[in-house]
């Protein structure tokens, strides 16, 4: 007998990473390896799970930026192009291997693969939205908005209207994609702040997912703690991480992406192998970067690697989806006892970590999935919609403000090391409000000049930047991208209120960041 629900929730995340004025840009790369890493092979586990008639539930955001990536015709012609040159460098790697019977084996996985990667792509007509698309109509998937950069929005909710903004245009961008309006959205970061609530209300969102610490430190403090929804005074509801589900799995010392069977992910053939052999493969530069080509297993705390058995992971992956499913099942059972109604055990994660940095993580989904649907579980798959539909009896509290960040809080987006960022994009959100409420009745070229200033701005809030700067990757670039989108937008200010706009510059920069084609700038306007 089922007892309970688990909600199992991806957050599918890239920064809009679009650079047709630089010649192979090291950052799209980002996109290329999540596509080949994620999103195609949780893509095949769906369609696999569908093909195998396996009953499922998930959910998965995808955030403006990526469903704009994922559709747009320049980048899918350079994924292709990458593609291409991995399936080349997948044979001539057979070659190489040939008298090495383990690396051998590795070898000719990745060729299989990465030609298994071509066919999939092709088959949803070179555009993964497709295949989202269709899973979220057969409503196995439900696919669920963000705002629309990924702006961390408590820290420019100083200006409402620029949250506003975020809101409307994330709303506005899934419903030109998807067809239809959003049932729920995920904060950026899991930020919440009392800001917000009446925002989620005006654009239709019934639901959020939020840190622990939002559900367990609201007041009144809730009843069930996690293991139910808990609804605003407004009637937006939010689900609560789990605390359990989300150790198993993050978790540096008993997460299951630290097992010694998994591939390693830091050693790869692109830093190692000759340059003359590897050249064509990595960045036109010249600069060594991932190729996707690993052959080593994390054995590990040692600097000896042994090579990756592609078997014996599977073997593992299977154990630890039915570990999960094993601890669910038994999580529910203990918790029902004591619940007036079915509990629900939310599980979100970052969809980036599932094949990415957990190269098995897709099989490990598909694993707790077909054991999810065995007689013996306790629990069924669901969704936050199809939760509240069977138990629309909410308690209402006010939530904690909290994030999914270090400390609960928001001070990974905002230190010493970035906080320079939020002075510029205030002075930003000002002045695009102020525009707005001006140019009420604009010719058709100021129009065109106050969208792209929304969108520079929207790009320079992404809150990438500063994760980036704090995290000290690549700083350079995410400063760049914020000092770029500023000063674009402050340019076009200029010409808007100086009656100087030149259609040609303006018509490059709409070329280059071409995000959000329907967006309106009057999303900014003072209620």
């Amino acid at each position: 007998m089922k007892k309970g629900y688990v909600a199992f929730v991806l957050h599918g995340h890239m920064p809009f990473i679009r650079h047709p004025e630089i010649n192979d840009a090291l950052e799209e790369r980002w996109l290329f390896e999540a596509m080949s890493e994620c999103y195609i092979p949780l893509i095949n586990v769906f369609d696999g799970l569908i093909k195998d008639k396996i009953k499922f539930r998930m959910t998965m955001s995808i955030t403006p930026p990526l469903m704009a990536m994922l559709q747009d015709e320049y980048l899918n012609e350079r994924y292709m192009e990458y593609l291409t040159k991995s399936i080349e460098l997948s044979e001539k790697e057979l070659i190489r291997t040939k008298n090495n019977y383990d690396e051998s084996k590795v070898a000719q996985f990745y060729n299989d693969k990465f030609n298994g990667l071509l066919k999939t792509y092709k088959s949803y007509e070179n555009n993964l939205m497709n295949a989202f698309k269709k899973f979220d109509k057969l409503g196995c998937l439900e696919v669920i908005t963000c705002s629309a950069t990924h702006a961390l929005l408590p820290l420019i909710s100083i200006n409402p209207e620029a949250v506003r903004a975020q809101i409307a245009t994330g709303v506005e961008s899934y419903i030109d994609t998807m067809g239809h309006a959003p049932n729920g959205i995920w904060l950026p970061e899991c930020a919440y702040s009392y800001s917000l609530d009446s925002v989620l209300k005006e654009y239709g969102i019934k639901y959020f997912i939020s840190e622990s610490k939002a559900v367990l430190y609201s007041s009144p403090k809730p009843k069930y703690g996690t293991n139910a929804p808990i609804a605003l005074p407004n009637g937006v509801c939010t689900f609560g991480r789990d605390i359990e589900s989300s150790y198993q799995v993050w978790s540096n010392f008993m997460g299951y992406p630290g097992d010694f069977s998994y591939r390693e992910f830091y050693r790869d053939i692109g830093y190692t192998l000759p340059m003359d052999y590897i050249k064509p493969y990595i960045n036109a530069a010249g600069i060594r970067i991932d190729t996707g080509f690993k052959y080593y297993k994390i054995t590990g705390n040692t600097e000896h690697k042994e090579i990756y058995n592609r078997d014996e992971a599977m073997e593992k992956v299977l154990k630890h989806g039915t570990h999960f499913a094993e601890c669910r099942t038994k999580q529910i059972n203990e918790i029902s006892s004591h619940m007036d109604r079915p509990p629900i055990i939310t599980c979100p994660y970052d969809a980036e970590l599932y094949g990415h940095w957990w190269f098995e993580g897709p099989e490990f989904i598909n694993a707790f999935i077909r054991k999810s649907a065995e007689e013996w579980t306790s629990y069924e798959l669901t969704t936050p919609s199809e939760y509240l539909i069977q138990n629309p009896i909410v308690q209402c509290c006010t939530p904690n403000p909290s994030s999914w960040g270090e400390n609960g809080d928001y001070s990974v987006w905002i230190n010493s090391s970035n906080h320079w960022i939020y002075r510029d994009l205030h002075r930003c959100e000002e002045i695009m409000t102020r525009l707005a409420n001006t140019y009420t009745k604009p010719s058709e070229l100021q129009e065109r000049a106050l969208n792209q200033a929304a969108r520079e701005l929207m790009l320079a809030e992404s809150s990438d930047w500063p994760f980036i700067i704090k995290n000290n990757t690549t700083v350079e670039y995410a400063v760049k991208r914020v000092n770029t989108h500023v000063n674009r937008f402050m340019s076009i200010y200029d010409n808007i209120t100086k009656n100087t706009i030149e259609s040609k510059l303006l018509e490059k920069i709409e070329q280059i960041d071409n995000i959000f084609p329907n967006v309106n700038y009057r999303n900014y306007c003072k209620k």
